[in-house]
């Protein structure tokens, strides 16, 4: 491993620098940082890293000074310049240092500076290969901060043992207050391909950045990785509900603005007490399923988190209810449906993960009415996975939203390939039957489509509607029998399927643009 040093005046740069990539997948290690080029320059001699990325202004002596010193102490360590677009007034200094290669801090990209560090790479291999960089954490501190944090969730350890444990750590529980906060990545890093790179060097910048929020109150803070979330443990004498929440609002900003990226959070009260403590750190664990319900950016505590209201089971009815719409090929109708289940949902805010199996197999009921829609089966199983993954119920909407898109899409498709042979079969049977009572409902059902769907085919295909050509064919079968001088009005309106003399005169006209006696009497002249 190569080490590196970080230099910039701005504490936020050097962490959205840290953040950026994944060193040691490049070869590199982070062993040291620094705020200004005296300081830098004694961590310098002190660790004799390989490569130092500094920023060019900065007080007590500036970029251009350290390297003038790292240059002469060693003339083969790599330099890389951090510049805002003004510092060009320094780059003659630059080029006499013979210092090439530059970043600009507001157009710093993942890309740019891992071209630029494997090039960097290059040079230090042909000038004498790699060596050994050094171990910067900890990892005594952290078993014991894990420790100390699983025994305060332990509920078969007493709070007497767990006062003893803390105060061994040399943590006093008398003169300080309490609080955790909860940080869950879930939503920002699902897709992230190195989110486990990021979280590590979130929990860095946790804990750094709350240390220098709270920089005059002497906190101490504990962390734990809990897959894509980080609990903190926040210890101090002066501890209130106010510093916790610009604490708080103080790291959602930066963590936009250097991270580009936001997290959902939770706080517990403050409390002076181990009991409290111990209480506040299983809500803690409780309310991180309540985070589903909430977006990415937002904030609960105890205060704003309500209880359930019971569980969500679908029903049947539901099951229906999405099939018409599905057959209908009601878009609509079936977004206000999504719609309606996302609000009833939100107020209930149930298990999240018993929420996620309900919708699971409420899509495989769906699916299965239109299971001839689709090749294989898989295509459900990729959206019931896609639900049971989902870290909030938004996203578990949305998933569903498209699902239900895919199945009309694909039923319609499938519909339209049969429409001739549907609509033909729907003709033969008017032909047939017109002189029975045939409604929408009876031949709809007969072809096996939604009455709503059957009214758009027919349309389409006929250039007519289903009630104008029923009427047609019986209007030209009573045209027929009209030239039979021995047939009745009332015997021919039963003959044609008409219930009423009056509505069949008036159809009549309406179809022929005469009076049924009018029509009558051209064939008896």
């Amino acid at each position: 491993m190569y080490k590196i040093m970080i230099v910039d005046d701005e504490m936020l740069v050097r962490i959205g620098v840290k953040a950026l990539i994944d060193w040691q997948e490049l070869g590199f290690e982070i062993v040291a940082e620094a705020g200004n080029g005296q300081t830098a320059y004694e961590k310098y001699v002190a660790l004799k890293p390989d490569l130092v990325i500094t920023d060019i202004k900065m007080p007590k002596q500036d970029g251009i000074w350290l390297t003038k010193k790292i240059k002469e102490y060693n003339p083969n360590t790599e330099i890389i310049f951090l510049t805002c677009y003004d510092d060009f007034t320094y780059a003659k200094e630059a080029i006499k240092l013979r210092v090439s290669d530059y970043i600009l801090k507001a157009e710093m990209e993942e890309e740019e500076l891992r071209k630029i560090l494997l090039e960097k790479k290059k040079k230090l291999d042909v000038l004498g290969g790699q060596k050994p960089g050094i171990q910067k954490d900890n990892p005594l501190m952290k078993k014991q901060q894990e420790y100390l944090l699983g025994l305060l969730l332990s509920s078969n350890r007493s709070n007497e043992l767990v006062r003893e444990e803390f105060m061994k750590a040399q943590v006093e529980w008398n003169t300080r207050k309490y609080c955790f906060i909860q940080f869950d990545f879930r939503s920002s890093l699902k897709n992230e391909k190195n989110a486990d790179y990021q979280i590590a060097n979130i929990i860095s910048a946790c804990l750094e950045l709350i240390v220098n929020k709270f920089q005059d109150e002497e906190v101490e803070v504990f962390s734990k990785q809990f897959g894509k979330s980080i609990t903190c443990f926040l210890m101090s004498s002066n501890l209130n509900e106010i510093k916790i929440q610009k604490c708080i609002d103080y790291l959602k900003s930066s963590f936009k603005q250097y991270f580009n990226i936001s997290y959902k959070s939770v706080n517990s009260p403050v409390t002076s007490t181990i009991e409290g403590t111990r209480e506040y750190l299983g809500w803690i664990f409780a309310a991180s399923d309540y985070l589903f319900y909430i977006r990415e950016g937002e904030h609960l505590t105890k205060e704003t988190m309500h209880q359930s209201e019971g569980s969500f089971i679908y029903d049947a009815a539901m099951v229906k209810e999405f099939c018409q719409y599905i057959e209908e090929a009601d878009l609509d109708a079936i977004f206000g449906k999504i719609d309606d289940l996302e609000k009833l949902l939100d107020r209930q805010r149930s298990n999240s993960l018993e929420v996620k199996l309900e919708l699971s197999h409420m899509v495989n009921d769906i699916f299965k009415r239109f299971d001839s829609c689709f090749q294989e089966d898989k295509d459900v199983f990729d959206f019931q996975k896609r639900i049971i993954n989902s870290e909030e119920l938004r996203e578990a909407i949305e998933i569903i939203r498209d699902f239900l898109k895919n199945i009309i899409a694909e039923n319609s498709a499938n519909r339209a390939d049969n429409a001739e042979i549907l609509i033909k079969k729907a003709v033969q049977y008017i032909n047939d039957h017109f002189n029975k009572k045939v409604t929408l409902e009876d031949i709809s059902g007969y072809v096996g489509i939604s009455k709503y769907y059957f009214s758009v085919l027919f349309k389409k295909e006929m250039d007519i509607t289903f009630s104008s050509y029923l009427n047609s064919v019986r209007i030209d079968k009573a045209k027929q029998l009209l030239k039979n001088p021995q047939m009745t009005i009332n015997d021919m309106v039963d003959e044609v399927g008409f219930n009423d003399a009056q509505y069949f005169s008036k159809t009549f006209k309406k179809y022929v643009g005469m009076t049924v006696t009018e029509y009558r009497s051209r064939y008896e002249k």
